[in-house]
């Protein structure tokens, strides 16, 4: 059985083989069957072995082979081209027809269409309810100089709050060396209220500008 495996892949390469073994391993043949199958092949002269060092090449026996002509080798030769450029034809035909069934399957059908138009205008009308409410409800509309004065405000007490940290933990540093126990027990000990004890989002509070003011740089005009 191996052997007919090892004859009908080497005769199909029809070209030195080196790794006729691995390639039957992964059909189910264990190297060793595989590389008395190739020595069985050669004393049957059915295949010719070539050795170059450590090398060993398995070549389909040629004896018994009519020689071709030049006329007979150059038709085959022109044949031999022309379906490979037929080959070649059907790749790019095939892969054409796989980025149509790519771009078929991302658009969205008719009823996954309908669905979203559905969710967009309840969310509009979410929205324009929630605008009709704070327009007609007396509700104060707040000036860009407001936001921009809030804002700083709001910069100006988180650089208070981030140096009177900075302050502290310096003090703190000197005077805790050589205590014993955890620093959120000596703290409540103490009467320290740090960030953590009081619920105070330090990082928090930083980041909760930063939106503002990268949306007033996208929605600038520009000059």
């Amino acid at each position: 059985m191996a052997e007919d495996q090892v004859l009908q892949l080497v005769k199909g390469q029809n070209r030195p083989y080196n790794g006729v073994a691995d390639m039957l391993a992964t059909k189910g043949v264990k190297k060793v069957a595989a590389e008395r199958a190739l020595e069985a092949l050669v004393a049957q002269n059915k295949l010719v072995r070539k050795e170059f060092g450590k090398q060993k090449l398995y070549i389909p026996s040629q004896e018994g082979l009519a020689a071709l002509t030049p006329q007979e080798a150059a038709a085959k030769q022109a044949r031999l081209a022309e379906l490979q450029a037929a080959c070649r034809a059907e790749e790019e035909a095939v892969a054409a027809l796989r980025k149509e069934v790519a771009a078929a399957r991302s658009v969205l059908t008719a009823e996954q269409m309908r669905e979203q138009i559905g969710q967009l205008g309840a969310q509009s009308k979410q929205q324009g309810e929630k605008l009709a409410r704070l327009r007609g409800a007396g509700a104060r509309l707040v000036s860009a100089a407001e936001v921009q004065k809030a804002e700083r405000t709001l910069g100006e007490l988180h650089d208070a709050w981030a140096r009177h940290r900075r302050q502290f933990r310096a003090v703190w540093d000197c005077v805790s060396e050589g205590l014993e126990g955890k620093e959120e027990a000596l703290f409540e000990e103490m009467g320290v209220e740090s960030d953590r004890a009081v619920g105070a989002d330090f990082e928090g509070c930083r980041a909760l500008a930063q939106p503002l003011k990268k949306a007033r740089v996208v929605l600038a005009p520009r000059q």
